[in-house]
């Protein structure tokens, strides 16, 4: 309790301006990504933009139009609704702005098969999100940022490009849709077969997580459940590979610049693996566990993100050490309620 009551710090005048460097440079490596994509320009408009960088221009809009209600409402519960939406409205906008820049009168299929599988991917996730904020009735890790003018602002725009890079590949099969004609390749079956398995995978897993948690002896226990068993974060392996799957299916219409696309998945596994997903959770499993043998036991013999057999890619030095050279046996037990 003592955290809640916890009275938040504003940034200091050095930090807002850091951070409003950090605006301007996210929204530079998107307008950067929207050049390098090239293709048609957009009808729609009367400012020779091309779709991509109409696109873009609607991924951070969409965010700073968020931005300025969940300021002033000093709220971040439609943060992930507004970028469920903004996935929604950039996916379509270029599949329409790419079948009017079309020569052909015929639709290709690549198109609406990557911007049928991004809105099903969009919408299962979103409703997710949305739920999960619904129950909690807050997000903690935008405690420290929604006061700040500078650093909630970064966050949204943050999310802005995490929009556009993420579904790079997306956007520029849509743009192309006529480069390559109208049926699928080789590298379509191939990048759509990676993207269901990874699908399925997300999906799996979270299902296994969310009937595990149900159970009332589960509480306040550590899952060791079906995909779980073999696999620390097996979700994010699945997100990861859908974005691959993507990326392959990207192929066959990507050139020059364009296969810039390939930052997609790379950035999907970077955030992931390094950011956001798999360090939080690591860290706070650790926090949470750590008088618990059985949880080391099952990190150093699970791999953290593939599933494999047992013993295969798991951390071998995970778990505290109980006595140090030179120094006294580390109290497990003060350390685990110290955390609480």
């Amino acid at each position: 309790m003592a955290e809640e009551n916890e009275e938040i710090k504003l940034p200091t005048w050095f930090e807002a301006i850091r951070a409003h460097f950090f605006t301007v440079v996210i929204f530079g490596i998107g307008w950067g990504l929207a050049v390098a994509g090239d293709g048609p320009l957009d009808e729609s408009t009367n400012f020779k933009l091309t779709i991509l960088e109409t696109t873009a221009l609607i991924s951070f809009g969409i965010q700073i139009v968020a931005f300025v209600f969940a300021f002033a409402a000093q709220t971040e519960k439609f943060y992930d609704f507004t970028g469920t939406i903004t996935y929604l409205t950039c996916t379509w906008y270029t599949f329409g702005a790419g079948l009017r820049a079309s020569d052909s009168s015929e639709v290709a299929a690549r198109p609406v098969i990557v911007s049928v599988l991004v809105t099903v991917w969009a919408l299962r996730l979103g409703s997710f999100l949305v739920k999960r904020i619904r129950a909690d009735k807050k997000d903690g890790r935008f405690d420290a940022l929604k006061p700040s003018f500078a650093l909630f602002l970064m966050t949204w725009m943050l999310q802005g490009l995490w929009v556009f890079l993420t579904a790079y590949a997306v956007y520029i099969i849509n743009v192309e849709a006529s480069s390559s004609g109208t049926g699928l390749v080789a590298s379509d079956y191939v990048g759509l077969l990676i993207w269901l398995a990874g699908f399925a995978l997300e999906v799996t897993a979270d299902e296994q997580k969310k009937y595990w948690r149900s159970k009332p002896e589960n509480k306040g226990q550590f899952i060791n459940y079906g995909l779980w068993y073999y696999s620390r974060h097996p979700n994010y392996f699945g997100e990861m590979t859908l974005w691959f799957g993507i990326f392959v299916m990207s192929l066959e219409v990507l050139d020059g610049s364009q296969y810039c696309a390939v930052l997609s998945p790379i950035f999907v596994f970077c955030l992931l693996n390094f950011i956001s997903g798999v360090p939080l959770l690591e860290n706070r499993a650790d926090k949470k566990f750590a008088d618990n043998a059985a949880y080391w036991e099952y990190k150093r013999n699970t791999s953290v993100l593939i599933p494999l057999p047992k013993g295969w890619g798991g951390n071998k030095s995970a778990g505290p050490k109980l006595e140090r050279e030179g120094s006294a046996p580390i109290d497990l037990e003060t350390r685990h309620v110290a955390n609480q």
